[in-house]
């Protein structure tokens, strides 16, 4: 009898314990990902990537993209990918000013925006500011009053935005509507996929370069596209 008692016990845990193994599956696959599948939350996302920067490609010109300096006709792209509140992209202006004009329209320049939202609290908001006077036509002559500021906001926009011209209702409009926005953190979640993770960057042809640029550099790296074609 004890050991028809011990093999009932035996069986009873036997049970139990099959039991807690199908709950705790079941649970698992309700509420944690399974072995090959992509979680539903990031399925659609663009995941960034490490590349080396030697390894980096420039991205195709768009007919959006604000273009200085040249054309659609033009040799060779600067692109850089910047913030207006980076300090080192406020570095690179005078240099890309000073440079590139003298190849009188050979070398265009194109401004491709990527705020740092973790460090820098307006720099989305800038780039909004920027976008949405471009369609006023004062595109560049906001980048540069832009540039100029070592603080950014509301005050230093309507400063700009009266100093320009802007029409204020028109503005207003264009900040408000989410569309602007949207398109400037799709552009940076391709850019991070892409292997692009600070800026500045800047791609001088084909060729990828990090940070400040000096002026002989930026000059070197034009006449290398340029010997190529």
């Amino acid at each position: 009898r004890p050991r028809i008692f011990s093999l009932v016990g035996i069986l009873v845990l036997f049970v139990l314990v099959v039991g807690l193994i199908i709950t705790r599956i079941s649970f698992f696959n309700k509420t944690m990902y399974r072995v090959g599948e992509i979680p539903q939350e990031i399925a659609n996302q663009l995941i960034p990537k490490i590349i080396p920067i030697s390894s980096l490609r420039p991205p195709a010109l768009r007919m959006i993209d604000p273009i200085r300096y040249g054309n659609a006709t033009s040799l060779v792209s600067v692109i850089e990918y910047g913030d207006y509140e980076c300090e080192s992209c406020r570095d690179m202006k005078p240099i890309i000013e000073s440079v590139i004009p003298k190849y009188k329209g050979k070398v265009r320049f194109v401004w491709r925006d990527m705020p740092n939202e973790s460090q820098h609290k307006n720099a989305l908001s800038t780039a909004v500011f920027a976008r949405c006077a471009g369609l006023q036509g004062k595109y560049w002559e906001t980048y540069d009053a832009l540039m100029t500021r070592t603080t950014l906001g509301e005050t230093e926009y309507r400063r700009i935005a009266a100093g320009l011209g802007l029409d204020d209702a028109l503005l207003r409009g264009c900040r408000n509507d989410p569309t602007a926005e949207a398109s400037i953190k799709k552009d940076v979640e391709q850019a991070r996929a892409d292997g692009i993770n600070s800026v500045p960057l800047t791609f001088i042809g084909a060729s990828a370069y990090e940070g400040t640029l000096d002026e002989a550099t930026l000059k070197q790296a034009i006449e290398k596209e340029l010997s190529s074609l």
